[in-house]
């Protein structure tokens, strides 16, 4: 089932100013359904009529850059302006757009990827998540690194990647069901830009929600760029607590249970930063910091007939201690790439962190 939420955007940047109307629908899970049994089916990847007129798709999936028409193995690719143009932020939003790549989800953040449906069931990750050359996420299934799928915003973004698997040690970090691969634009020593984006939406029978981006590139000489961005989203939420609804023991709840409304809204805020330097065209240097927040109030998520999975109540639950779910991403990275003629050195440091703070009801 399917919340419609209306969107108003509006776009601007130097010398350009746009307004449009979106949709997305917000996918409900219920507690009973493992998962939706549609999900697997997907429209067709990016061709060249989802970019603008001479945008050409670039990856680098084989650890250089080249056009997606040479690359010899499975890969799909959504480009930044596809994002933007649908505004997809987030797993929900543009997982439709990659053929064979499923989503299990209730919290934001709180996901499990599937490719080509290879799913092991447990805690360790067989989807592998990258951040441009940085693994994100846990190497050991002991962290629940396969139900905490990182959910990046994608604002400024070049593009995602996905490719399926399974990888290897240099390039996926082993992963059995392939990568997933969020690349953050890069700061540029040619011009001075500044781009902003703010967002309205309404939830059928539930709260208001918002969005605002900014992204910033100056270049400091003409050999050092600094780029940032930010973003902060609020998702309105439309599930209630509908309280004690009776019941026979030992399933009858215990004491008074929670009523509220609009229970499972979400807010996800965060930025990146990152400076290149650039001394000559054999060589460049780049450090980039990123952090996120994900603050979910309940899961999204209904209470379900088990044997008809229908929804017992409509779009509600019985709560009986408010429910929450905090995740904070951390990226620190320095990378250095070096031009030794027969090919390209490149380097890659890193320090990763996530934090998860959660209260469930059971």
């Amino acid at each position: 089932m399917t919340k419609l939420r209306n969107c108003l955007l509006v776009t601007c940047g130097i010398g350009a100013l746009a307004a449009s109307p979106a949709f997305a629908a917000q996918t409900v899970p219920e507690q009973a359904q493992a998962q939706d049994p549609n999900a697997a089916v997907a429209p067709l990847p990016a061709q060249a009529s989802d970019v603008p007129d001479g945008e050409a798709i670039v990856v680098t999936a084989q650890k250089r850059t080249q056009l997606l028409i040479d690359v010899p193995q499975s890969i799909t690719v959504v480009s930044g302006s596809t994002l933007e143009a649908q505004h997809a932020t987030n797993f929900q939003d543009y997982l439709k757009l990659v053929p064979g790549l499923q989503l299990n989800q209730s919290d934001p953040g709180e996901g499990r990827l599937i490719v080509r449906g290879i799913n092991a069931g447990g805690v360790a990750a067989v989807v592998s998540v990258y951040v441009d050359e940085t693994p994100y996420g846990s190497s050991s299934g002991l962290v629940n690194g396969g139900v905490l799928a990182a959910d990046f915003d994608t604002f400024d973004l070049a593009r995602i990647e996905v490719l399926r698997g399974p990888q290897g040690t240099l390039y996926g970090a082993s992963s059995l069901g392939g990568v997933l691969r969020f690349v953050t634009n890069a700061p540029s020593t040619a011009r001075v830009s500044v781009r902003g984006r703010v967002g309205l939406e309404t939830v059928a029978g539930g709260d208001l929600g918002y969005n605002a981006n900014l992204a910033v590139n100056i270049p400091l000489s003409k050999t050092l760029a600094f780029r940032a961005s930010g973003s902060y989203r609020k998702d309105g939420g439309f599930i209630d607590s509908i309280g004690t609804v009776g019941g026979s023991p030992p399933f009858a709840p215990i004491g008074p249970s929670r009523i509220a409304k609009n229970i499972n809204g979400d807010k996800v805020y965060g930025g990146r930063a990152s400076l290149l330097f650039k001394p000559s065209d054999a060589a460049s240097f780049r450090l980039t910091a990123i952090a996120q927040n994900l603050e979910a109030n309940a899961p999204t998520l209904v209470e379900a007939d088990p044997v008809t999975l229908k929804p017992l109540h409509g779009l509600s639950q019985s709560q009986f201690a408010p429910q929450f779910s905090n995740l904070k991403y951390r990226i620190y990275n320095g990378t250095g790439a070096f031009n030794l003629g027969f090919g390209t050195l490149t380097t890659s440091t890193s320090f990763a962190k996530q934090n998860q703070t959660r209260r469930e009801d059971f």
